[in-house]
């Protein structure tokens, strides 16, 4: 049976440089994102994105490790991001677990994780997962 949490996360540094000439209208970048999180998970991540801006849209792919602690589980997991998305949209996204990223007391941790950006700028995290004896 899978478990949920939820957390807030703050942002604490976004270091994002263009790495490709860019079209009019558009713009490649990659970015080094540092987080804080608390609630029912709290810990810190350190994440590599690549990001593709164009007008009015924009979409990232990358990778962000995750240590944290989870109900008095400590270890660390990557998560898998993909999403694209309108300037206009309020903003969110879901996230897979690599499988076998799971350290310590997560090890074989498997699951997804949503985000959420709030109007008033603030970020909503949930992670819903299992931990396996067992990676199948």
């Amino acid at each position: 049976m899978s478990s949920t949490v939820t957390a807030s996360f703050k942002i604490e540094s976004w270091d994002e440089e263009e790495w490709q000439e860019s079209p009019e209208g558009m713009k490649f970048s990659k970015a080094q994102v540092t987080k804080t999180f608390t609630g029912e998970l709290s810990g810190t991540s350190r994440a590599q994105f690549l990001f593709a801006y164009g007008q009015g849209g924009n979409g990232y792919v990358g990778h962000e490790r995750l240590d944290v602690s989870i109900g008095g589980s400590k270890g660390s997991f990557v998560l898998q991001h993909q999403a694209v998305g309108l300037v206009s949209d309020e903003g969110g996204a879901e996230w897979h677990i690599v499988p076998g990223t799971g350290t310590g007391d997560l090890a074989g941790i498997q699951g997804t994780a949503s985000m959420r950006r709030l109007p008033d700028g603030s970020h909503t995290f949930t992670l819903t997962y299992d931990i396996l004896d067992e990676l199948v």
